[in-house]
């Protein structure tokens, strides 16, 4: 019970007291790094003790430049306008991005 429900309760909420006492004290990438790593731990939380018995590789690799692709996106070094506006229109920004760092998290040990 406790791997399954308090586990995952209790990462969000250290994650959200870590951000809400430092976000006064870290710059603001660090925040952003913070909330990444942490949404993807919640994420891993999520599906643990649940393992296939085969692994792939090639999937884990996708999944973590997907993961540090949105993270880099979000810090703001990739500036493509064609890009950003295609994302506009998907609508993929704000929480929609914390979203797919949970969804990183939960497949890459599905």
């Amino acid at each position: 019970m406790y791997r399954k429900y308090l586990l995952p309760m209790g990462i969000i909420l250290c994650l959200s007291l870590l951000l809400r006492w430092l976000d006064a004290w870290l710059a603001d990438w660090m925040v952003i790094v913070l909330r990444c790593c942490g949404l993807f731990c919640f994420g891993m939380s999520l599906n643990f003790g649940k393992h296939k018995k085969y692994e792939t590789w090639l999937r884990k690799v996708i999944i973590s430049f997907v993961l540090i692709f949105f993270l880099v996106w979000e810090l703001g070094y990739v500036m493509i306008p064609q890009l950003k506006s295609f994302f506009d229109v998907l609508g993929l920004y704000g929480y929609i991005v914390y979203l797919i760092y949970i969804y990183c998290g939960w497949a890459f040990f599905d």
